[in-house]
């Protein structure tokens, strides 16, 4: 079994409103995200949320997602994945990391990155793509990480997030080449938002 954990804690400071509540085709992001999980099979979902819960509660029903709160997301993203993790199914065999803010990932993207793992399920699996602005392969999210790793999860120094967990010199990692330039894409800014509006 794996879990899903969204993350959507952050403070959208850049962004002025909570980029889980952004809209694409009719939809806010977090749906988008949540519905290619369910579409990719996974089960189990957990929504972490920050100071923005009650309004993004008040906009989006979930459909058998689990939500947690972060009490202090300005602790960064390993705090806001520790709250996932504790909610996250007991007997879960791995944690697939989501990004809140990624509504254009593929439901296929997930599943090619769940039948990576499935091969290799003591690796932590590093989706990568071609970047078109500098030609180079760079990794992006969803990062599958196995339930052996979850411990370290809460051992790392929050400041150093969950780098500190992929580069650990106790994990495996394996770099799966995926042709979703989407896992690379950011939406930090009203201007990233508005690129969308063609996409």
């Amino acid at each position: 079994m794996l879990s899903a954990i969204i993350l959507a804690a952050g403070e959208s400071s850049r962004m002025g409103k909570p980029k889980a509540l952004l809209q694409w085709r009719g939809l806010p992001f977090i749906e988008h995200v949540c519905s290619a999980l369910r579409k990719a099979g996974v089960e189990d979902r957990v929504a972490v949320f920050g100071r923005d819960s009650s309004e993004i509660l008040a906009a989006w029903v979930p459909a058998g997602e689990k939500v947690t709160v972060n009490p202090k997301p300005e602790n960064g993203q390993l705090s806001s994945l520790r709250a996932g993790l504790s909610m996250a199914a007991e007997f879960s065999e791995g944690f697939l990391v989501c990004l809140a803010d990624q509504p254009t990932v593929a439901p296929e993207t997930y599943k090619r990155i769940i039948e990576f793992w499935r091969a290799s399920k003591d690796s932590i699996v590093l989706p990568r793509t071609l970047s078109a602005a500098d030609a180079r392969m760079k990794r992006g999210h969803p990062i599958l990480l196995p339930a052996a790793h979850r411990q370290l999860c809460f051992e790392g120094p929050l400041d150093k997030g969950l780098h500190w967990v992929t580069h650990h010199p106790s994990v495996k990692t394996a770099d799966l080449d995926v042709k979703d330039p989407e896992i690379i894409r950011d939406f930090d800014t009203p201007e990233d938002y508005n690129a969308l509006a063609n996409h």
